[in-house]
């Protein structure tokens, strides 16, 4: 007698762990697909996107999906110092952004032989990248034309190769669209839904202080790094020359991170009495340097110790505390 495995469809999905990428994914489970579940890593998720991957990896035991973790390379780099369809507010460049991680979805599509690629995204939710042309522009720029599905929505646009076809079934996709979440929210509760983040998503190109600090290293710095960018979450920022900059921990969890951080060109200050507090050097060490360090030490006097990035101890000297007013022009 000869048996026949019953092979289930894939479907790929960007998962953001915020609610509507969630919602999708659900969406999509119970039109029966296997669903390979993509997070996009990058460097400007808070918290190094710790939490959204610890919550993720709960989610994807709880609603059976496979996850895969992807980090971005260089390649984003250059799209946030130069994409093709412009910054937000900020110096968030979603269209952009969008489109690269749309075509990092489609090489897991391909490689995992399944049909489609689907996303959270909400006609009208936001104003540049998820209005009628920006869905267009991204679908045609990714190579999904006809092929990705934004269940949520998917009933405020035309029809899908897929949906077409008859291998999604459109009377059960959405007509969501616009800001308000109600919803969603009442759709998260119906189908008991858990995990899911924040509406804003915890994007830092979004926040006005921390593009600063960006604003800062796009400017000063030509061959910038992934590297670079992790940094730009640690500590108070200084800004010494164009050459140089000293950043400096607040706490020991950002004096643990910023070593996992250091170029091969980067200098250590270090009080024994304070190891929480590190100065990371990118650049010349001089005498401001040691100032602004001094500035957060706890006693009147300490011993600093210098260090390269490998440890090797190259300076240790005695230095006075200092005020910070004196050093404001400097802080990022």
């Amino acid at each position: 007698m000869i048996k026949f495995l019953y092979m289930q469809k894939k479907a790929v999905g960007l998962i953001s762990g915020g609610l509507d990428s969630i919602l999708a994914l659900q969406l999509i489970k119970e039109q029966n697909f296997e669903i390979i579940g993509i997070f996009i890593k990058t460097p400007f998720i808070s918290d190094f996107g710790e939490k959204i991957i610890k919550n993720l990896k709960k989610l994807s035991i709880e609603m059976d999906f496979k996850l895969k973790i992807i980090e971005v390379d260089e390649e984003y780099i250059e799209i946030i110092k130069n994409p093709e369809f412009g910054y937000g507010k900020n110096l968030n460049p979603c269209i952009d952004c969008h489109i690269y991680m749309l075509k990092k979805a489609k090489k897991i599509m391909e490689d995992e032989n399944a049909l489609f690629v689907f996303t959270g995204e909400v006609l009208g939710q936001r104003g540049k990248s998820q209005n009628l042309m920006a869905l267009k522009i991204i679908e045609e720029k990714s190579s999904l034309k006809g092929i990705l599905l934004r269940p949520l929505t998917a009933l405020n646009l035309e029809p899908t190769e897929i949906e077409k076809k008859g291998i999604v079934k459109r009377e059960f996709l959405l007509d969501i669209k616009g800001r308000n979440r109600k919803t969603q929210i009442y759709l998260a509760q119906m189908k008991n839904l858990k995990y899911f983040g924040t509406p804003s998503g915890g994007c830092l190109l979004t926040d006005p202080i921390f593009c600063r600090k960006l604003n800062d290293l796009l400017k000063n710095e030509k061959d910038i790094r992934l590297n670079d960018c992790y940094l730009l979450q640690i500590g108070r920022h200084y800004r010494i020359s164009p050459e140089t900059k000293l950043i400096i921990t607040r706490d020991e969890k950002e004096a643990k991170n910023i070593m996992s951080f250091i170029g091969e060109n980067d200098f250590l200050i270090l009080t024994e009495k304070n190891p929480q507090i590190i100065g990371l050097i990118r650049g010349k060490v001089n005498t401001l340097v040691f100032e602004i360090y001094a500035s957060y030490i706890q006693k009147n006097y300490d011993l600093c110790i210098l260090k390269d990035y490998k440890g090797n101890i190259l300076e240790k000297k005695i230095i006075e505390k200092k005020d910070k007013t004196n050093y404001q022009n400097y802080l990022i």
